[in-house]
């Protein structure tokens, strides 16, 4: 092993999270502003799970596996939603999607809405993605926004931001 062996050329410039934030930037501009493009930090689960009930005070035996003490050694987590709101409607949001990442940006996990993952995923139910790259961040957010799914939503969206905007007169 040597210097050759490695890329010192940095691809994935961006974080998931600029990432993102770029994307929802371009459709608040497409929108004319009417739809706005939201991602906040995010402490829940991101994934379905099943709530376990309380058990009495005898605790059942435990497996532990040695291999939950070998390999990344990190407690830093990223993870976001990613949300469409209305210009003239406060408490209106449409949640595209969860975002999670550790410390390393990529592969980053995207957990997202089915109607939208249906669509990405040509009519498959997958809803969870293991995304590998910033470009691979990039075209699948440009498959979802040019969606039709997405489009009807965007579309649906302005119409209720501009008869807001109309009744407000």
């Amino acid at each position: 092993m040597d210097k050759k062996t490695f890329s010192f050329e940095l691809v994935d410039k961006y974080t998931p999270e600029t990432v993102i934030r770029n994307s929802l930037k371009q459709m608040e501009e497409a929108t004319d502003g009417h739809v706005l493009g939201k991602i906040e930090e995010y402490q829940g689960p991101i994934c379905s799970y099943t709530k376990k009930g309380v058990l009495g005070t005898l605790s059942e035996p435990e497996e532990v596996n040695i291999q939950d003490a070998l390999g990344e050694q990190n407690d830093e987590r990223n993870r976001y939603e990613v949300y469409l709101t209305v210009k003239g409607l406060e408490h209106y949001k449409y949640r595209m999607m969860f975002v999670d990442y550790g410390a390393i940006s990529y592969p980053v996990t995207i957990v997202m809405n089915e109607t939208l993952a249906r669509e990405y995923n040509g009519g498959r139910l997958q809803e969870k993605f293991l995304v590998k790259s910033m470009k691979d961040l990039e075209d699948m957010l440009s498959t979802i926004f040019e969606s039709k799914a997405m489009l009807s939503l965007l579309q649906s969206l302005i119409n209720e931001s501009l008869r807001q905007e109309a009744n407000s007169l």
